[in-house]
């Protein structure tokens, strides 16, 4: 229903904000990553999501859209609801949730208040299967011994998680992938690319 909203930051609370908007006050609640972009009467714009249950209306917001498209993807999991998402994305990144999710990673999940050992692998499982859904529009243009490595097709899975596009996450591969280097420096490197 709503895109964003944007207006002045009136309040932060422990999980969400005030933004008042035309002196309407929007309770957003918001991850600690996106908390921490933002400070009260600064101008600020909220990718959003509005949670609807038979007793209650929430708003969820992000500072990032790419956080937005995370939080979007866990709550598609059975069992992961908006709290327990916001949890996650309060303790990490996207990018450091999509590292967990390339190289299974339950342990760093499970950090998160409210996300055991057992969710965390459901995370992990399903997130890799959503992956495997996403069409990758054209082929790497890098050649064909590496367009086959288990690592570069791990990446680019990473990256589909925060929500780039397939031929950008290709292009920032193919400026920036190793062979010989780690997964975690070779997604750093990608993403580090891809925000010039």
């Amino acid at each position: 229903m709503y895109e964003y909203i944007k207006g002045k930051l009136i309040t932060k609370k422990q999980d969400h904000v005030v933004i008042d908007n035309n002196g309407i006050g929007f309770k957003i609640f918001t991850s600690l990553h996106s908390m921490t972009k933002m400070q009260p009467d600064d101008d600020v714009l909220m990718h959003t999501y509005l949670h609807v249950r038979e007793d209650i209306m929430q708003i969820f917001g992000f500072a990032e859209e790419e956080e937005l498209f995370l939080f979007n993807l866990l709550i598609s999991i059975s069992g992961i609801g908006p709290k327990a998402a916001l949890s996650i994305l309060s303790v990490m990144t996207p990018s450091e949730v999509a590292l967990s999710v390339v190289s299974d990673d339950a342990a760093s999940l499970s950090k998160a208040p409210g996300v055991g050992k057992k969710t965390a692998m459901r995370i992990i499982l399903e997130l890799k299967d959503k992956l495997k859904g996403l069409a990758i529009s054209e082929k790497p243009s890098v050649n064909e011994c590496i367009s086959k490595d288990d690592k570069y097709d791990e990446i680019t899975n990473a990256l589909l998680v925060l929500g780039y596009q397939p031929k950008y996450a290709q292009e920032a591969l193919d400026h920036v992938y190793d062979m010989n280097d780690t997964l975690q420096n070779n997604i750093r490197k990608a993403l580090n690319y891809l925000k010039k």
